[in-house]
This record gives C-alpha cells, sequence and structure tokens, in this order.
C-alpha cells in the first residue's frame, strides 16, 4: 500500500500508515523452550484511541522536508508540510529509538527557509598551493579570495539553487559557477596575475568551478518555524476510521 498520512481533526494528532507498520518479531519461551511469533501493529495506539473520531489524509510537500541533522542519522528531528486543502501543517517527525517507529506531531506555523551563498576561502587557498609552482604570493590568492566573494555576492542565491546538489546534510547545497561568473573571475583577475601565472589562475579557476571544486560556492540554509498560517485548497473530505484494522487491511477513504 502507498504511505498516507492521517489527522484526527478532533484530537489534531497524526499518524502516517505504511506497509511497514506490520512487523514480526521473535521471543523465546523457556518454559516451552521455542521462539513466539509476535506481530507487531503500530497501528493500534492510534486506531484505539481515535476510533469513531473524524479524520481527514493530508497531502504531503515533498519538496519541504528540512532537518538540522545530516540525512544518514536514524534519531534526527525533521520537518514538513501538508495540508488538507484548507489550511497548512507543518509536521514534526521524530524517533526517540533506533527500533521505535516514527512519530508525528503538528507544530504550528510555516517553515520559513532563508539561503546564503558561502565561498570557502581557506580551501581555495589551500588547493592553490597544492596545485600551482611555483608558490603563488599569500597577498595575490588573498585578492583573488576577495575577487570571488565579490563576484558570487551579486548572485542570486535562487538562481544558484536552481543548478545545485544536495548530499547527506540538508542544510548545505553544493553549486557550479555558471560561464558568466567564471568570466567575470577570470577578467578581474587580470588586475592580479600577469603573464604565466595568470595562465594558471585561469585554468585553475575553470578546472575548480564544478559542484566539487573549491572555486564554487555552497549554499548554508537556516529554517524557522514562523507562527502564521497559511491557506490551500481543499482537496479530500473527511472520513471515519473503523473500529478494527486487521493486518495487511488498506484503509480505504
Amino acid at each position: 500500500m502507498e504511505s498516507r498520512l492521517l489527522r484526527c481533526t478532533e484530537c489534531n494528532e497524526i499518524i502516517k500508515m505504511t506497509e511497514h507498520d506490520f512487523s514480526v518479531e521473535y521471543h523465546y519461551d523457556k518454559e516451552k523452550d521455542c521462539f513466539i511469533e509476535l506481530v507487531k501493529n503500530d497501528r493500534e495506539p492510534f486506531i484505539t484511541k481515535h476510533k469513531r473520531h473524524k479524520v481527514e489524509e493530508l497531502k504531503v510537500n515533498n519538496t519541504s522536508f528540512i532537518s538540522d541533522r545530516p540525512y544518514s542519522e536514524p534519531l534526527k528531528t525533521s520537518y514538513f508540510e501538508a495540508t488538507n486543502g484548507r489550511e497548512n501543517f507543518v509536521i514534526k517527525r521524530w524517533r526517540n529509538k533506533v527500533a521505535s517507529p516514527l512519530r508525528y506531531e503538528i507544530v504550528e506555523g510555516y517553515i520559513e527557509v532563508t539561503n546564503k551563498s558561502v565561498v570557502d576561502g581557506e580551501s581555495i587557498r589551500k588547493q592553490i598551493q597544492a596545485e600551482i609552482n611555483p608558490l603563488i604570493s599569500q597577498d595575490k590568492i588573498t585578492r583573488l579570495i576577495q575577487v570571488v566573494e565579490r563576484v558570487i555576492s551579486q548572485l542570486d542565491p535562487k538562481s544558484l539553487l536552481k543548478d545545485s546538489l544536495e548530499l547527506d546534510n540538508p542544510l548545505v547545497l553544493y553549486c557550479k559557477l555558471k560561464n558568466n561568473a567564471i568570466k567575470s573571475i577570470v577578467e578581474l583577475s587580470k588586475d592580479i596575475f600577469k603573464g604565466e601565472e595568470f595562465k594558471k589562475i585561469r585554468d585553475f579557476i575553470y578546472d575548480n568551478s564544478d559542484y566539487a571544486g573549491v572555486m564554487a560556492p555552497l549554499v548554508k540554509r537556516q529554517f524557522t518555524i514562523k507562527p502564521s498560517p497559511q491557506i490551500g485548497k481543499r482537496f479530500k473530505k473527511e472520513v471515519v476510521i473503523p473500529t478494527e484494522i486487521g493486518q495487511g487491511d488498506i484503509l480505504t477513504l
């Protein structure tokens, strides 16, 4: 079955129903000297508490997921937005133990994300020193870093996001420099470097402007939960959870 995010409209509580809600655990019975199979039902507490309550399905905004911890962290707290068609909700998702099921809770407000482009000047300095011989003076490298920072500061962070990569950390995006930004940096570098030194720096700039390159900027993100609500369009009717849902059953809305 596809996962479904449900909200009890009377209690304002959330559950996400998935095909993994039912699992089998084996416990050793000393008296019988054998293993006993127990079926674990993660839905049962919600169903028992909210039976005969009105519930509605929420549609998740899959682009809204955010967290201050890496994706690989199993115990992280994350947030995302979902809507019932009339209003939007911020959903908090977490678990207390690795073996525990994920828990969901509504948080008032909406998610606001801010983006800031950052140049890693120290990495640029180290890479130039590692790649280019003879060594370039520290003063010239500092001036080049200032040029890069000036060019990057004039770029719209949103334009960088259109062509960015997100790895394990949702708050750090890896970008690449577009040709117009690269050309601007190269042109401004002519005031710092001459002759063969300029040619080496020019090649260095072009070779290190892709996602993994030290010349390419990072976009660092911050998020806050703002208090004012947002309104969406209604898309789903209210339903009633049946008294019992057996293993493998699908909740039909």
